[in-house]
């Protein structure tokens, strides 16, 4: 039976993205970067999102491309209009049924049929367009109908500067949070606001280990997630704008992160009475098959 520090090394390691995943991610976003260039006016495309950042989780879903448009007329109209010219665009290409428009994306399913959590493969894609101004971008929201100011570049330099000054081991507690998120039905519905709650929540030195720095997370986050949280860039809607006038989102989302911190704890306090399968065996009921117990 392996321990617990080597099965959190192991759990760390299944995160990372793989090689062949980078390939098939490069593949098939050059593939839509090129087919929008072909069809659009397009000043630049780039990568963007947790992908970028090195926080994203497996499988490999919503991985983001910024498609910055050259056609400002677009500003003069409902974001919806932008969002639907991409649509046409890629939906003769990939399916009518796996391109659909979201919120601030358009997002390309590429129909993957998932056995497990392991798999290689990736899942889907947003593309978000945006109109450069300034320093910054702007981009749809069909919901607020509205374009919002925001800079991804800004967000990818602070989680870098976070992960520094947290001995390198901010992005990989991020990512383990992510996933405790998506094995339990996101509870936390934007991901980027379990990032944007950890730029505070994880700072000073690293104490370590993985078990403990996890209980600490949940614990202040449990109260953390009532506060507003603005977007890192000071530019565009708060972060957690998700909760507004949904007071049954935030309260369940309180209950998820509570009962996230129970078994942090109750799998410490196993591994430390010397019943470590058992331990194993609860924190892979917090992070699924990608922690693997034996």
């Amino acid at each position: 039976m392996m321990s617990i520090p080597v099965a959190f090394e192991k759990f760390r390691r299944n995160l990372e993205i793989t090689e062949t995943e980078s390939q098939k991610a490069s593949h098939r976003q050059q593939s839509i970067r090129r087919e929008l260039e072909t069809a659009l006016d397009v000043e630049d495309t780039f990568l963007t999102g947790a992908y970028r950042r090195n926080t994203k989780t497996k499988p490999l879903a919503d991985v983001d491309i910024m498609v910055v448009l050259e056609d400002t007329a677009y500003l003069d109209l409902h974001p919806h209009e932008v969002l639907e010219a991409v649509r046409k665009v890629l939906a003769p290409i990939y399916g009518e049924d796996r391109v659909c428009c979201d919120r601030r994306a358009v997002r390309v399913d590429f129909g993957v049929k998932l056995v497990d959590d392991l798999t290689g493969d990736v899942v889907s894609f947003d593309v978000v367009p945006g109109f450069a101004e300034d320093a910054h971008y702007l981009i749809p929201d069909d919901v607020l109908a509205e374009w919002i100011p925001t800079n991804p570049k800004v967000h990818a330099e602070l989680t870098t500067e976070a992960n520094k000054a947290f001995s390198e081991r901010w992005k990989p507690v991020v990512k383990m949070v992510k996933t405790w998120n998506r094995n339990h039905d996101h509870p936390i519905e934007a991901s980027f606001l379990i990032e944007v709650m950890a730029l505070k929540l994880l700072t000073g030195a690293w104490v370590g280990p993985y078990p403990l720095e996890l209980r600490q997370f949940f614990t202040t986050a449990i109260s953390a997630i009532t506060q507003r949280w603005p977007d890192p860039a000071r530019l565009g809607p708060d972060v957690s704008d998700m909760f507004d006038g949904e007071p049954g989102k935030l309260e369940a989302a309180q209950r998820a992160l509570r009962a996230a911190e129970a078994v942090c704890t109750e799998a410490i306090r196993l591994e430390r009475s010397g019943r470590t399968g058992e331990a194993l065996a609860k924190w892979q009921e917090l992070f699924g098959p990608l922690f693997v117990k034996s």
